[in-house]
Order: structure tokens, then sequence, then C-alpha cells
């Protein structure tokens, strides 16, 4: 995800912890009922449905009938700015939720708690999702606890494949023969698309380079080496980009924005695309309703034939405030609202994926196969500096340099390698 520049700077952030140190620790009481104090729970817009999120509260004003919750929600678009303003004042949240590439600016600011203690203390802290527990393990110590997730799968017209007398395949190579049969099926329409991809799709291409065991970038003794240029990678990038040449007719030099807009309108038999997606092509006004009863979804296929590639997991995490004055009751909100029954309820009511591989049984249709999806995914660099990695646009432009050829795999990947090693250790 695009994440917003920081107003501002992480030492300022750093200076106003410290000295506001002195404010903490919890209510004096061990007993729930006795206990009091304000929570103040910066959740959001969209994340979870009112239900759920009155359900926790009253669970919690059960248990705790002393203590005030105030759920505040926020919106994506300048919550960067208020965090990084809340962190650097006196009287931060005391829990937030944070997406997942943001927990390592604020943990390594002092920002947020290490809760590394009460990792058991969670409900399925053994079974969460991979790619969220690693976006919360920062040094090797747990700062959030994670919340849901998004995962991407392949959307796939089934009319499409069963004129075209295929199915969905189980191998990248079997993804290539099917695409190559669907092309020839539809020759006659100059728009068509086996596989639609747009040029600077980078969360789309990740699943390529982790299937063939190579990464982003990788650390050792506290130092970032990029690591696109490897031989791992390359393989996974010069078999995606066969199949870009030969499957997709989409906008080489453009993003993933309106593909399923694009999608809907016909001449696509199949996207790589999060589970919500599936809304908007078949959306009564803005998509195609038709689509309804015709769309299929599967898991990217490894080039393993039988396993599924690794994907990445967009989402949330739930941190709590270094400087909040009840970080127990903080550390027992959020236990409350990942704990099994209100987990339960944002699958099913919310729709999202939640955050451990023992609720994934709970999607159902189309659904299930994004949750299950699920079960294989990375995370990126976990760096403190990854905004800054995405703010340069390091991996749409080395993508679109190969997709168009300016590029060899080699001299594009070398760049970008380089570029990232910079960043990811301090420089620009």
């Amino acid at each position: 995800m695009k994440l917003r520049k920081a107003s501002i700077s992480v030492m300022t952030i750093v200076v106003a912890i410290v000295a506001a140190a002195c404010g903490g620790g919890t209510s004096g009481t061990t007993n729930p009922a006795d206990q009091t104090g304000n929570l103040t729970i910066w959740l959001m817009n969209g994340s979870a449905p009112t239900s759920v999120i009155d359900s926790v509260n009253a669970d919690f004003k059960a248990k705790y009938p002393k203590v005030t919750v105030n759920v505040e929600i926020q919106q994506w678009s300048d919550v960067g700015t208020k965090l990084d303003t809340a962190f650097a004042g006196s009287t931060p949240p005391d829990v937030m939720e944070l997406g997942n590439t943001l927990v390592a600016k604020y943990a390594a600011a002092g920002a947020l708690e290490d809760i590394s203690g009460q990792k058991s203390s969670f409900d399925n802290s053994s079974t969460w999702l991979q790619s969220l527990t690693d976006s919360c393990t920062v040094t090797q110590k747990l700062y959030c606890v994670p919340y849901y997730a998004g995962s991407r799968a392949i959307i796939y017209r089934k009319d499409f494949f069963d004129a075209a007398g295929v199915q969905p395949p189980t191998s990248l190579d079997g993804l290539l023969t099917v695409g190559q049969k669907l092309m020839a099926a539809h020759s006659s329409d100059p728009n068509f698309s086996a596989l639609y991809f747009p040029g600077k799709y980078w969360y789309g291409a990740l699943p390529f380079v982790w299937d063939f065991g190579g990464d982003i970038a990788t650390q050792s003794g506290g130092k970032w080496q990029g690591a696109l240029d490897t031989s791992n990678s390359e393989q996974g990038l010069t078999t995606l980009a066969t199949l870009v040449s030969s499957l997709s007719r989409a906008d080489k030099t453009g993003d993933e924005a309106k593909q399923d807009a694009a999608f809907a309108q016909g001449h696509i038999a199949m996207i790589i695309a999060n589970g919500w997606e599936v809304g908007v092509i078949t959306d009564p006004k803005a998509g195609n309703p038709a689509l309804k009863d015709k769309l299929g979804a599967f898991a990217i296929p490894s080039h393993t034939a039988g396993q599924t590639a690794p994907v990445f997991l967009g989402g949330s995490d739930l941190g709590i405030a270094a400087r909040s004055p009840h970080k127990d009751l903080a550390n027992a909100w959020v236990a409350m609202l990942t704990g099994n029954k209100h987990m339960a309820e944002m699958a099913t009511v919310g729709g999202v994926i939640p955050n451990t591989t023992s609720m994934l049984n709970l999607g159902t249709g189309l659904n299930g196969i994004f949750y299950n999806a699920a079960k294989n995914s990375k995370f990126v660099p976990n760096s403190e500096n990854w905004a800054s990695v995405e703010n340069a646009q390091v991996l749409p432009d080395m993508l679109v340099k190969i997709f168009t050829k300016q590029q060899g795999i080699p001299d594009a990947t070398k760049a970008a390698s380089d570029k990232i090693t910079s960043i990811l250790n301090g420089g620009s």
C-alpha cells in the first residue's frame, strides 16, 4: 500500500516519548470489576462492522464496568499524519489500528509497547497468519497483535474456461498453457487478455518472486541487502514476464487500480485480485451484475505442481501505545477483539480474513478461496524505511522497465536491488 510521508520525524517522536515517559502504569488493582480508566481506541473506517465493535465493548463492559471505552473511527487518507502528531504529543490513543507496513516505523520510534511477554495471553497466537505475525515482529520483539487480512487469488470467468475447454491450472506451466488456449479461443478480440496484468502491479508480482525462493531484500547483522537480483528472484520475474507478454494486453505502464472495472467490461478471463474485487466487478451500478454467476476463483499456482504461491497479505494490526496510562486494560481490550468469539464475527459478519489459520474454514463460496490462499503468505522487509521504498516507486518502476523491455531483467533487478539496499539502510 502507499504510505504518506511522515510530517514529523521519527526523532521528534522518540524525544517526545522519552520526555513523557513518567506517565504509565495501570489502574492499580487486579480486580477487573474495580479497575477504572478511559480507553481511547483508534480503528480505521471500514475495518469492522459496528455490530462487532459494539459486541466487543459490551463484553468488555461486563468485565470492566468502571472503564469507559471510546472508539474513534479514523480515515486512511490522513491517519499517518494523525498518528505522527499523536505519538509526538502527550496523549496518544491507548490502542490504534495500524496498516501492517506501518508497524516497523512506530516500533523503531519507541511509540509502541513491546508486548512480547503477553503473546500467550492472546487466543490463537501460535496460529496467527505468518505475514501479519512478521509485520508485528521487529528486532525479534512483538509490537502488535494481528487483526485481519486481505488476500489475493485469481478471479476467472467460468464461462470463458468452459468454452475453451480448460480447467483452473495447478501449476505456473499450466497457467501459461490455459492462458494460451484462452487467447486462441478469443483471437478475434484485439482487446482480450487471458491474464490481465498491469505493468506496475508489484503486489501481483511478489508471489512469483517468492515462489521461486527469491525475495525483495534480506537482513544480516542489522544491514539490509536487496535481493531482487538473485537468481531465484530473477527466475520468478522471468516466468511472470513470459505470462505478461503472452497473455496480457493491459497497460504495461499502468497500475491495478481499475482492473476490476476493466474485468467487468467482458474482455478479460483472469486477474490476480483481492477478494473484495468480486463485489466491485458485479456491482449493479458501477460493475456488471450479469457476471455474478460466471465468476470463479483459484489460488495463484506454484511452479511446483499441486502447490500454491505465497501471497502478500494486506491488512491491519493492533498496537498499544508505549505511553498509555492503562496498558493492561488496553491489552485486555485487544485480546477481547482478537479472541475467538469476535474474530469469528469479523470473518462471518465482516467478511474479512481473520488473524489465525485456525479460522480460515469460515470463508464460504468464493471467499473461501481467498481465505485459504492466506495460509501461505510472506511480508515485505519489515524495516522502518520500507515506506520510503514504496514512495520511491522502486518495484513498480522495475516491473515497467522489464515488461516494456526498456531493460533486461538482470539490469532492472540490479538497479532496483541497489536502490532498495540504500533506502532500507537509511540512504536515499
